[in-house]
């Protein structure tokens, strides 16, 4: 899992402590399902080449770089995927 680092008005923070101890899960998962709420549309939107290259952007190495736009993932894709 990936580890966010930022900054939120004291507000925020205070509405997510609530939110945290009365829900009794801990401050990341609050804010992961607040997110993933925020940013479901977002996820739908995005291409099967987009996805694929997401998942695995900085996993492989190589010296070639792939792109949710790139015609060959797309075309492998489209191949595998149908």
């Amino acid at each position: 899992m990936n580890i966010l680092t930022l900054k939120i008005p004291e507000s925020l923070h205070s509405a997510l402590q609530v939110a945290s101890e009365r829900r009794q899960i801990s401050k990341s998962a609050v804010v992961r399902e607040a997110l993933e709420k925020v940013l479901a549309d977002e996820l739908k939107q995005t291409t099967p080449a987009a996805n694929w290259v997401g998942r695995w952007r900085g996993a492989l190495s190589g010296k070639e770089s792939a792109t949710p736009t790139d015609e060959r993932v797309a075309h492998i894709l489209s191949k595998h995927l149908s």
